[in-house]
Parts: structure tokens; C-alpha cells; sequence
């Protein structure tokens, strides 16, 4: 891990864009949160398609991370959210225990773990065919996802991935050379240039990767950019439309 006194840039390098944790209480949640044993999902819509979320660093409770899985349910799909943190919040990027952190929600075995729960529960409800979206931290375990034979498609919106794998030790382009399914990268301005066209994930992934660059939108405009801002809502309803396609085109 990174020594202490060292700020994690979650973006790749210059200065962060990223936009501050957003409250939402005045959305009416349409799922439902249950446990899978220690693990707590939020669950909405139903079908034989599937698609898990995955949130960014802000966490389980923040931004409008739930209002987007109901907006996908409402276009055909059964989405859960798993509360990987379990709780716990991330530490400021500012202070060094934000590696010990991100080495623990990282740990692909563990992961992998909670998605054997995920994938058991969904089954059950009758899901078949199965996607993952992130934002954020989200697009690293979407990424490790993707690497399952189960995954059709992977989109990851405003990606930390980059920063991240370095960070807790991983290579990024072995795993991109592992990844099985189409993957849709919708990046911000300020996202790490490995994400971007012409650079690392495009070199590695080739034919199986779509960039879209989003170069007005600062880092977290998905989930928590301000909407009455009318390039925001027109990027926010973008990546939402591009996402939608990319799972019902292989799904």
C-alpha cells in the first residue's frame, strides 16, 4: 500500500473534479432492502434479465444511486444494489486510511463472494441473463465482474477502476486481457486517460470496449450532478439512454 501522508486521486492525475456526496431524501425509493446473511441488498423490479449495481465510494444510502436502479427495473430489469462497504464509510481521499479501505471493499476474493450470494438469490427470483453497471469505485468491481463467464455486458460510468488497481496492487490491462463480455465506459473530463480513447482499456479490450467521453461533466455527474444545470441533466439522461442500450442489445 501507499504511505501514509500520500492523497489518493481517484481520477488519474491533476486536479479532482469530483462532485461532493449528495443527500436525496426527497426520493421515495421504490425496492426494498433485505440480507443475504451479513450482506444487505437493495432489491427492485423483476424479470429474467438482471443487472447488479454497483455504487460509488459514497456508498449504499448516497446520491441518487437508488433512483437510478428504479429507473432501470422500470425499463425491464431486476437490479440489486449490494452494500459492499456494509455500512462503513469511505475515508476523505485526503486521509491515508482511505488505502487501507480501498485494499478491503477491493478484495476481488471477497467480492466474488458476495456475488455467489447475489447470483443465488437472483436465480430464485428468476433471473437468467445478467449485466453489472458501477459508478465510481463501482466500475472496479464491475470490471472483475465482467471477468465471469455468467456477465453479458459490463458499463461503468464516471470510472475509478484505474486508480484504484494500482492502488490495492492489481494489474490493470491482465485484468482487462480476462474480461469475457462487451464493456460500455462513459468517462468525465478529469477520469484517468486509460479509460479515454486511444488508451489502455481501448488498446487491450479492442472491439469489446465503446468509449464515450463525456468532457463537460465533472467525476460523479451521474449520480450526483445537479440536475437543474441543463448540461448536466441532458449527460446524465445520455449515459442513462447509452447504458439501457448496451444491456438490451446483448441482453
Amino acid at each position: 500500500m501507499r504511505e501514509e501522508g500520500v492523497t489518493f486521486v481517484h481520477e488519474g492525475t491533476g486536479p479532482s473534479s469530483a462532485l461532493p456526496k449528495l443527500v436525496n431524501s426527497n426520493y421515495t425509493d421504490k425496492g426494498e432492502v433485505l440480507n443475504l446473511g451479513d450482506l444487505p441488498i437493495y432489491v427492485v423490479g423483476a424479470g429474467e434479465r438482471g443487472i447488479v449495481w454497483n455504487y460509488d465510494i459514497m456508498g449504499f444510502d448516497a446520491g441518487r444511486t437508488r433512483q437510478l436502479c428504479d429507473y432501470f427495473a422500470d425499463q425491464g430489469y431486476m437490479v440489486v444494489l449490494p452494500d459492499y462497504f456494509r455500512g462503513e464509510e469511505a475515508p476523505a481521499f485526503t486521509d491515508p486510511a482511505v488505502f487501507t479501505f480501498l485494499a478491503k471493499v477491493s478484495n476481488w476474493t471477497s467480492l466474488q463472494s458476495d456475488w455467489g450470494k447475489v447470483k443465488e438469490f437472483m436465480e430464485e427470483k428468476g433471473v437468467n441473463s445478467f449485466g453489472a453497471i458501477g459508478t465510481c469505485w463501482g466500475s472496479y468491481p464491475t470490471i472483475r465482474l465482467s471477468t465471469l463467464p455468467e456477465f453479458k455486458a459490463g458499463v461503468s460510468m464516471h470510472p475509478s477502476h484505474s486508480t484504484i488497481m494500482p492502488a490495492v496492487g492489481d494489474n490493470e490491462g491482465d485484468i482487462y486481457g480476462q474480461v469475457k463480455s462487451p464493456q460500455l465506459i462513459m468517462p468525465s473530463r478529469t477520469d484517468s486517460e486509460n479509460v479515454k480513447v486511444g488508451g489502455l482499456a481501448e488498446q487491450t479490450l479492442v472491439d469489446k470496449v465503446t468509449i464515450i467521453e463525456f468532457p463537460e461533466m465533472d467525476h460523479g455527474w451521474t449520480t450526483r450532478g445537479n440536475l437543474s444545470i441543463p448540461a448536466v441533466d441532458r449527460d446524465v439522461h445520455l449515459a442513462l439512454s447509452e447504458a439501457i442500450n448496451c444491456f438490451n442489445n446483448v441482453m
